[in-house]
């Protein structure tokens, strides 16, 4: 049956229209000569081109093609087999940007004549996102592989292993083989599966867990200390479960050897003290005291713990120096003449002596020699002032004074904790540190501190009694 002209019109019309409209680019060639006829917008816009620029060229010889040859090549093609796809045709734009695209060309009748219709889809895009995922999978598997941490992946559903890195195999000594397809409680070098179970469980409803006590077995039996540090994330629609294992048993053998050698320094310091406080029985348990309200004030301040910890040796240490002076005079009842207060003075400088070549890891021999060193410079051994001074030492001599006038002495019954606060209080700015003093009354006045027990027997005097006896103070506390 023969169409009406009407009909054909109305057909050729629409398909004007969607040529215009298409969102992809369509180039329409001679089918005999390959020239081209005519250019939709979308693909002169992907090229940069005019419809003048294009039309009346054969496709091949366009300088926008970057292979010609093969471009002539499909066209001799489309002659026999009437189509033709290529996945990554390669075009240059006017601003000499090249662009992939995905490329269909067929061959079919129109009226009375053959065209040749190419369909171009820019799929540069696609291709860039394509390479950035394959670099960056490229890039996450060298580091996979590399890491000096074990890891494993699990399937987040079941449980399983899905891929382990090469570390964790040398760490453990399974192989790939051994581990993969299995749960993570099923794996031989898990002690406690329990502990595996809980952890997979936590994942279920928390996003990261970390446990740094779950040992490991070898293959050949060695227990392994290990830190397990687990995630969940996406790999495109799915969820994977990532296990870094560190082996932290190193870092445990070093931190009990730390420890054994702060225990024996400890045992060290103990000794030294028992050895003085024996030579000086009125001030048996003065220096253990002393660290208790040095190492409570150097807490108020939030020091760090391991200043306080060098804070709470210097302050047990801070006497170590009445070792060198002599019994007669450390219990001497009456006044000590001016030569017998050089000699108790020398403590401090005796102190740093026996201190210094003693290798600890805070400034123990400085802050002793400094103890009895004061703001306004009328202290001893040096003379020194307030920035001179360090923070242990200022911190000790509030702490010092305070106990020091709690106990008693052999010349002096004790003045009692009233009168020390009272005294340091008044001596703030000249002989103490305010801001330590401040902390110290705080600690007793509100935070309710108290010293350890006394030897039974200690007794206290009155304000007018150490008003009386004040001179003794700066003498011999």
């Amino acid at each position: 049956m023969k169409k009406h002209p009407d009909y054909l019109h109305a057909a050729q019309h629409s398909y004007r229209r969607l040529f215009e409209s298409a969102k992809g680019g369509i180039i329409i060639q001679d089918f005999h000569t390959g020239t081209i006829r005519d250019v939709n917008p979308a693909m002169l816009d992907l090229l940069g081109y005019s419809l003048e620029e294009l039309v009346g060229k054969k496709f091949w010889e366009l300088d926008q093609i970057i292979d010609q040859k093969s471009a002539h090549d499909i066209f001799d093609e489309l002659h026999s087999s009437h189509y033709h796809y290529l996945s990554d045709l390669l075009l240059r734009n006017k601003k000499k940007e090249v662009k992939s695209f995905d490329f269909t060309s067929r061959a079919y009748d129109m009226g009375n004549e053959k065209i040749i219709q190419s369909n171009f889809t820019d799929i540069s895009s696609q291709k860039l996102w394509s390479k950035t995922l394959d670099q960056s999978e490229l890039r996450y598997r060298r580091l996979f592989e590399a890491a000096q941490d074990g890891i494993l992946i699990l399937d987040y559903t079941s449980g399983k292993i899905v891929d382990a890195n090469p570390y964790i195999s040398n760490l453990m000594g399974y192989t790939l083989e051994e581990m993969v397809g299995k749960e993570l409680w099923e794996i031989g070098f898990v002690v406690d599966k329990e502990i595996a179970k809980k952890a997979y469980t936590e994942l279920q409803t928390k996003s990261y867990i970390r446990y740094t006590d779950i040992p490991l077995q070898h293959k050949f039996g060695q227990i392994l200390d290990i830190e397990f540090i687990s995630n969940v994330y996406r790999v495109g629609d799915e969820k994977v479960i990532q296990c870094n294992i560190r082996n932290i048993s190193d870092q445990i053998k070093v931190k009990k050897y730390e420890n054994a050698i702060l225990t024996g320094n400890q045992q060290m310091v103990r000794t030294l003290v028992a050895i003085t406080e024996i030579r000086d029985p009125y001030t048996a348990g003065h220096q253990s005291r002393v660290a208790e309200l040095s190492v409570a004030i150097g807490k108020e301040f939030q020091l760090p713990q391991k200043t306080i910890e060098g804070l709470y040796m210097c302050s047990i240490l801070h006497d170590i120096g009445k070792f060198n002076i002599p019994a007669e005079i450390l219990t001497k009842r009456a006044t000590l003449t001016e030569s017998e207060k050089e000699t108790l003075r020398n403590h401090a400088q005796n102190g740093y002596d026996i201190l210094k070549n003693i290798s600890f890891p805070w400034p123990i021999a400085q802050t002793v020699l400094q103890h009895h060193e004061r703001l306004d410079g009328s202290g001893y051994p040096k003379g020194l002032k307030d920035y001179n001074i360090s923070e242990e030492a200022k911190i000790i001599a509030v702490a010092d004074t305070v106990e020091a006038m709690t106990g008693a002495r052999p010349y002096r019954p004790a003045y009692g904790i009233d009168v020390a606060l009272t005294y340091i209080q008044q001596e703030s700015c000249t002989l103490f540190d305010p801001e330590v003093v401040a902390v110290c009354l705080t600690l007793f006045h509100e935070k309710k501190f108290t010293f350890s027990e006394r030897a039974v027997g200690e007794t206290a005097i009155t304000p007018i009694d150490w008003g009386r006896r004040g001179n003794v103070i700066h003498g011999r506390l």
